[in-house]
């Protein structure tokens, strides 16, 4: 009898644990909006909600993602959950159509993990880095932007001044700095072929959307005039990679801050509205543009979730 009672509780205890991991993406009866990845190594998107089809591209740690629809339960890694649609992020798209794919569950939150900088890896330290242009934080006309891409290659752009340089990076977690081979060019010296300089940046209080590189405080870099020209990138880049590379580094942090996306938001891009809520940007804090965010998702996520219960 003792034996049956320990058998039923849990069986019990499983089926709780399997509805509640379940229930996570719901509120209310609705599937929920916004979920975060919750994986240090990052997180796969697919074609299918299945571990054999394409890899579409990956998303990092604490990466909030625009949720779709919810599929399939499955089994993996011994964590049951289901396989959960969404919105691939703005800069990776191909083109200029939204574009959809498969995650697994068990790897999303409902609550963003901490940010915790201390017992990073190398990678981690890269990732950091390479996941958007960092600004120097002055009231100077001519702040400096730095890129340290993913690729390894790394640019420097002095605003207004048509001057940077080029070059490759490479990070060393342990000494806290990056070095960097580059040449660096003035607009109009193309007769000029500069020589290869190599620098030490030094890189030290580690937030979430700030460093100090050689003492100097440097921020995400939000800038967002480029989204008013996608209409004329659409005239000669039909794949939209250019487009996707400008974007890239302000859109990151647009996704994963509210309070940065709502500040520039009211101040200066309400304009862009439409464009925001397309791209699936989230924004509580502000109550008239959640409202055009639902209106304009709700059928969207009807449509997809009518799919995936046909999938299961």
């Amino acid at each position: 009898m003792k034996k049956l009672i320990c058998i039923l509780f849990s069986l019990t205890v499983l089926v709780a644990s399997s509805f509640a991991d379940k229930n996570r993406f719901y509120e209310n009866g609705k599937v929920v909006d916004t979920v975060y990845v919750d994986s240090a190594e990052g997180l796969r998107v697919r074609d299918k909600p299945s571990l054999k089809s394409n890899r579409l591209c990956g998303l990092p740690h604490r990466l909030p993602v625009k949720v779709v629809a919810i599929g399939r339960e499955e089994t993996i890694d011994g964590i049951t959950a289901p396989w959960v649609e969404i919105l691939i992020p703005r800069y990776e798209w191909h083109g200029y159509n939204q574009e959809y794919g498969w995650v697994f569950g068990g790897y999303l939150s409902n609550k963003n993990p901490e940010f915790f900088a201390k017992q990073w890896t190398e990678n981690d330290f890269r990732n950091f880095l390479s996941k958007c242009n960092w600004i120097e934080d002055s009231d100077s006309s001519h702040r400096e932007i730095l890129c340290f891409e993913e690729s390894g290659n790394f640019k420097r752009h002095i605003e207004e001044m048509g001057a940077g340089g080029f070059g490759i990076w490479k990070p060393d977690f342990k000494n806290k700095s990056v070095t960097v081979k580059s040449k660096f060019v003035m607009a109009g010296d193309d007769d000029i072929e500069p020589a290869y300089n190599t620098e030490t940046f030094k890189i030290e209080n580690i937030e979430e959307f700030s460093i100090s590189i050689n003492g100097q405080r440097y921020i995400s870099d939000c800038r967002y005039g480029v989204l008013d020209n996608e209409e004329n990138f659409k005239d000669f880049d039909k794949t939209s990679s250019q487009f996707n590379t400008s974007i890239r580094g302000f859109m990151f942090v647009f996704y994963s801050s509210e309070n940065i996306f709502d500040s520039i938001y009211r101040e200066r891009a309400s304009w862009l509205k439409d464009s925001f809520i397309r791209f699936g940007v989230y924004n509580s804090l502000n109550e008239d543009y959640m409202k055009s965010y639902h209106d304009y998702w709700n059928p969207i996520m009807e449509q997809h979730q009518k799919k995936a219960d046909a999938m299961k």
